[in-house]
């Protein structure tokens, strides 16, 4: 309960941070209700919509990873370089009004009109506008706190995020079964409009560092995403904080399809009762997450050890309880997948907060964004490679062991750099 009222206690201590989790919130519960309206009319291999963590097959795994996840990893940095560069706020609000002036067309005129070319691109813009908003979020968040308290931001926009853009997918879901696609699409616009609308009254963003013409900025992109990349590789906090978090990823993307995988299976396609299983033990693992992150970093000698500590209880579980294909070992590794994914991303965030200037912290997130792209293609490559019925429990206990043992060798750079020494940053 503690834990709770620092968090809430946050919006009532920062304006600015009040509205930045505003505009995130409202922008996820908009996605949630644009993606799942429009899911409806996009037959992808057999399987409908972008759900890649509800994909039903191998095949369509690495379908949408490819489709999905490769032209945003080749425009990510150049974006992060926007987000450096440019007005952060503005940043927000052109972003979430993009999206809502082109789904509006699609509200108003009809989904057929336009056919399916026109209707894939604005999914994935749906898709390409979050990453761009949760980057520019986690490069603002700094700002909005004073640098304070950055433990307590990142886990109530992680936990308000979620929560948000799955009530939103909810909404979405009853309203289209009652009326037609296209109202349910104006809402979420409406939405959009709504989080753009709080994004202006953000009053502090970061520092704004565009000083040429756009002629200028053009030339200046490459130059400045490998000086961001510099600048990440010249400070092991970040680096390694953005490799842990390549490698987490990487294990929650492989583990939570092939665990679906295995659930449908248990409970002879019962979406119900593999939601039950896959989502709600890993729900309960995330609010726990979000309640224990502050009490464990005050009994810790660092914000990394409760980074490996919370990969290593991530980890763990996949290596033990992923060859056991029964319903209470599927709840029960979904809980600990969905509890040391918390744990440890929110303070991966926090690391690679304060180990940049504002000037660079858009690039970070940037190849955080690289990253989690890269992670699902790869986890999506090894399960077409690999997967089958009669090895999958083994298969994804084998990436359990192996996820480990990358932990181990992450560690002893988390050493050598220092960051498991007592002097090393705590976060407020």
């Amino acid at each position: 309960m503690s834990m709770i009222r620092q968090g809430l206690a946050l919006f009532g201590r920062s304006r600015d941070f009040a509205w930045l989790m505003a505009s995130q919130f409202l922008a996820q519960a908009g996605d949630g209700i644009v993606q799942t309206a429009l899911a409806k009319f996009i037959v992808f291999g057999g399987q409908r919509g972008f759900d890649i963590e509800g994909a039903r097959s191998p095949d369509d795994l690495l379908r949408i990873a490819l489709y999905v996840f490769v032209p945003y990893a080749l425009l990510s940095p150049f974006l992060g370089v926007v987000i450096d560069r440019w007005d952060r706020r503005r940043l927000l609000i052109a972003t979430n009004a993009l999206r809502a002036v082109v789904l509006l067309l699609f509200g108003l005129f009809g989904i057929d009109v336009f056919g399916d070319a026109a209707l894939f691109v604005a999914f994935l813009l749906t898709l390409a506008g979050t990453r761009v908003i949760l980057a520019t979020k986690a490069a603002v968040l700094p700002v909005a706190l004073d640098g304070e308290s950055l433990i307590e931001g990142n886990a109530v926009s992680q936990l308000g995020g979620a929560m948000f853009q799955l009530a939103g997918a909810g909404a979405a879901f009853i309203a289209a079964a009652v009326v037609p696609v296209e109202p349910v699409v104006v809402a979420g616009v409406l939405v959009y409009a709504a989080a753009a609308a709080a994004a202006r009254r953000v009053t502090r963003s970061g520092q704004i560092h565009a000083a040429g013409r756009l002629r200028e900025e053009v030339r200046r992109v490459v130059h400045n995403i490998a000086a961001g990349v510099r600048e990440v590789r010249a400070a092991p906090q970040a680096a390694a904080s953005i490799s842990t978090y390549f490698w987490l990823r990487f294990l929650w993307s492989f583990s939570i399809v092939g665990i679906g995988f295995i659930a449908r299976r248990l409970v002879r396609d019962d979406e119900f009762l593999v939601l039950a299983l896959t989502g709600g033990g890993g729900a309960l693992g995330a609010v726990l997450g979000f309640v224990w992150a502050r009490p464990l970093l005050a009994r810790v000698a660092t914000t990394a050890h409760v980074v490996l500590g919370g990969s290593a209880l991530a980890g763990g579980p996949v290596a033990v309880l992923g060859a056991v294909e029964a319903a209470p070992a599927v709840a029960a590794l979904t809980f600990f997948l969905g509890l040391g994914f918390f744990l440890a991303k929110i303070t991966l965030d926090t690391l690679v907060q304060q180990a940049l200037g504002d000037d660079f912290r858009g690039r970070a997130f940037s190849l955080y964004d690289i990253a989690y792209n890269v992670a699902w293609v790869a986890a999506a490559a090894l399960m077409k490679a690999w997967w089958s019925p009669a090895a999958q429990g083994r298969l994804i206990a084998v990436v359990g062991a192996v996820f480990l043992a990358g932990l181990v060798g992450l560690g002893a750079w988390y050493r050598r750099a220092g960051l498991l020494h007592v002097s090393a940053p705590v976060p407020a």
